[in-house]
């Protein structure tokens, strides 16, 4: 699993919280089920993004979603392997909030900033927030007109589908790095975010959930 992070931040459990192993002269780390997780810097990550968007201005978000879908499921694939060697219910299995939590606790192992998820709406409308604060892609890119955290969206995604077994999209309504507080994420059917993808940039992301709660 590749993954995007902080190089100086150690990556030392993995969702069976046993030990990775790594060395940091090359930033890579190989993890108990013997893939390899790869610490990125934030040159890294400024070079990315001038390159892709250079290449065309939609395939930083598209690729970086891409990718953070993969990313997702293979951490749910991982999780699940995990619980079934211990004789424990899957995540399908699992209260959505003890998914959230190992999601929120990957982010901190991996560097990629502090998340919080809020499912007080998903009973009802059928809508998962998360916020991330301290974002290690914000940081890197630093302040700037597009939002930085696709990757982290399309993680969201790809997990909460392997979660839920049902197709799903993650929408980043507000980025740190154009102003706002905390980056925004909704979590809900594809079709929905269609919405509220039009909204972005005319009116803030509160009013974007409100909307779809209403």
């Amino acid at each position: 699993m590749a993954a995007t992070g902080n190089s100086k931040a150690p990556f030392d459990r993995f969702p069976d919280g046993r030990g990775a192993r790594h060395d940091p002269t090359d930033g890579i780390a190989k993890v108990p089920d013997g893939s390899r997780v790869v610490f990125a810097t934030a040159a890294l990550h400024r070079a990315l993004h001038t390159v892709l968007r250079a290449e065309t201005p939609a395939a930083w978000t598209a690729d970086l979603l891409a990718c953070g879908v993969a990313v997702g499921r293979g951490f749910g694939v991982a999780v699940d392997r995990e619980l079934a060697q211990r004789g424990q219910p899957a995540l399908a299995d699992q209260p959505l909030e003890i998914c959230l939590a190992l999601a929120e606790r990957h982010f901190a192992a991996q560097g990629w900033g502090v998340l919080a998820s809020d499912v007080s709406l998903a009973p009802e409308h059928g809508l998962v927030l998360a916020r991330l604060q301290l974002s290690c892609v914000v940081a890197a890119l630093g302040p700037g007109p597009d939002f930085a955290d696709a990757m982290p969206a399309g993680f969201l995604q790809g997990f909460l589908e392997h979660v839920s077994g049902q197709p799903l999209g993650c929408l980043e309504i507000g980025c740190a790095r154009v102003g706002a507080p905390h980056c925004t994420f909704v979590i809900t059917s594809a079709e929905r975010l269609e919405f509220a993808a039009g909204l972005i940039g005319k009116v803030s992301p509160d009013e974007i959930i409100q909307r779809l709660t209403a």
